[in-house]
């Protein structure tokens, strides 16, 4: 394996585990806190964001409680581990399939990885449209580069423009994240901790 291309993987982890990841919880904070909710646990419960989120997992399905918005995803985005991590489910009569059936479990901003905070930003909050496209790049890039990269190295050609482009895109999420940006472009490859965002970050099933 060559190192350079390792050292490359690891920075381009650093710079989604350490600046990208707090920056969707950030946003997610920012969203329900204008909303008056206190926590991401009341959020998740709240009626209008687990109706979305019940749809992205379940499909056939009308809600008793608001079938004027029930509709049927052409994607199921929401997968089995991260609708058991979110919610729990009542024993509530009657054989219809409702997110009223569920109850959001006691969950804290660092249980979200980067791909469901990403999920609910983008279905569940207030975003502006470059903030949307950005978090849709961010993620997208997220996948290409680190997801599904079994090789956990990254080649100088691809390094070069992948860090121009993750630099704009935070940026323009946060403009004070430049010297944090610029800490990580310069870090030695740590070991240890690049085998722990390897095992993170990599998830073939994850879109």
């Amino acid at each position: 394996m060559d190192r350079e291309d390792q050292r490359r993987y690891f920075v381009v982890g650093s710079v989604f585990m350490e600046i990208v990841t707090p920056l969707f919880r950030q946003k997610l904070v920012n969203d329900y806190t204008t909303k008056g909710l206190g926590s991401i646990q009341a959020f998740i419960n709240s009626q209008t964001v687990i109706h979305t989120l019940f749809h992205l997992r379940h499909r056939n399905s009308h809600c008793c409680q608001d079938q004027v918005h029930c509709y049927n995803s052409p994607a199921l985005p929401v997968n089995y581990s991260q609708w058991d991590l979110l919610y729990t489910g009542n024993p509530v009569p009657g054989p219809h399939n409702c997110h009223c059936k569920f109850t959001a479990n006691q969950i804290q901003l660092d249980d979200l990885d980067i791909t469901l905070a990403s999920l609910i930003l983008l279905n569940c909050c207030n975003l502006g449209l470059q903030e949307e496209n950005v978090v849709r790049k961010l993620r997208q890039y997220k996948n290409d580069y680190l997801s599904h990269n079994t090789k956990g190295q990254i080649t100088e050609t691809e390094y070069n423009t992948l860090c121009t482009d993750l630099e704009s895109f935070i940026l323009q999420l946060d403009p004070s994240k430049e010297d944090d940006l610029i800490r990580i472009k310069q870090r030695t490859l740590d070991q240890p901790l690049c085998d722990k965002y390897f095992t993170c970050i990599l998830d073939l099933h994850k879109n």
